[in-house]
């Protein structure tokens, strides 16, 4: 069964919140930010990891999670384009990172004010626990 994931050629991901594979959740790779532009949305995720081993969330059933990593392929593809094979989140980052901040019971609109949320750009400032 984990061979038909591995190695995959029609997903670029087989893993949730690009941590942990659906059928072996206790095992997480952490992984690395390959820019600037990325390198928060690395951080929040060891933080996503943290809340889960510590507690605050579960994670969902394995169809859930399968279900949920194709979903994530999909949006990739859609906001990725030429570049979906490769593992930069850039384009996509402010989705993922309001995904995790949903798993961990938080809002994902960070920013004050209707306005705000739609012309400023996001930032790690944005993040900061509250």
């Amino acid at each position: 069964m984990l061979d038909s994931h591995i190695g995959n050629t029609h997903h670029n991901s087989c893993l949730i919140r690009e941590c942990i594979h659906p059928r072996i959740p206790q095992l997480a790779v952490i992984g690395f930010s390959e820019s600037f532009s990325n390198l928060y949305a690395s951080e929040i995720r060891c933080r996503w990891l943290a809340e889960l081993l510590d507690g605050t969330f579960k994670l969902p059933s394995v169809k859930e999670m399968e279900r949920d990593v194709r979903k994530w392929d999909e949006y990739l593809k859609r906001y990725s384009g030429e570049y979906y094979r490769r593992k930069c989140i850039g384009p996509v980052q402010i989705w993922y990172n309001d995904q995790l901040c949903k798993d961990m019971g938080r809002n994902p609109r960070r920013k004050k004010g209707f306005f705000a949320e739609l012309f400023e750009p996001y930032g790690p400032l944005d993040y900061v626990s509250s």
